[in-house]
């Protein structure tokens, strides 16, 4: 009876949809990772991390902006608000990647993500939690590499760990709006 039951999870688990959002963020992060693991010298090593935070942000203004004026947003006033609210923060935070990246000598490169087509589309989920448990999944792995980023950084570019600093404090409130969403939603 055994082989039944696995076949049962394997086909439920092929229902549930992939988390795009997610994979994207863990495909920049990964990038970040090959760079610390034989960062360049200078200031090469923080405008490659730097331009991973640039990407992993746009790719957030594009997922928060298409839940603002998504159905659930355009139906409920306050879903649309909060969502656009994230948005301008993630476009406050690219900004500010972007200025760093200059202020190193390099230049921000806003076509480095491809995601933001397949993120933008259709994916069938009609379910507003299930959106937002993977806003709050990929925004829990933002969190985390830009940890990393910053541990990384800090005995060789403290500016940029205090501009990553304050990036993490923002992602963790949209963390904690993510989860009160979900209860209201729930409730």
């Amino acid at each position: 009876m055994a082989a039944p039951l696995k076949e049962t999870k394997m086909f439920e688990q092929s229902l549930v949809p992939k988390n795009m959002f997610l994979d994207e963020v863990e495909s920049l992060r990964q990038a970040a990772r090959a760079v610390m693991q034989t960062p360049p010298s200078g200031t090469a090593a923080s405008i490659a991390l730097l331009q991973t935070v640039l990407s992993t942000e746009i790719v957030c203004v594009m997922r928060y902006t298409m839940m603002s004026v998504s159905a659930d947003g355009l139906k409920n006033d306050w879903i649309g608000k909060e969502f656009q609210a994230q948005a301008n923060d993630e476009r406050r935070h690219m900004a500010q990647a972007a200025a760093r990246i200059a202020e190193l000598g390099g230049t921000p490169d806003f076509s480095a993500s491809q995601a933001g087509p397949r993120l933008a589309r259709d994916d069938g989920h009609t379910d507003l939690a299930i959106r937002v448990r993977e806003n709050l999944a990929a925004e829990q792995s933002v969190i985390a590499h830009y940890h990393e980023l910053i541990a990384f950084l800090a005995p060789r570019d403290p500016r940029s760990c205090e501009i990553l600093g304050a990036i993490v404090q923002d992602e963790e409130d949209h963390t904690s709006d993510m989860e009160d969403l979900l209860v209201s939603y729930a409730g």
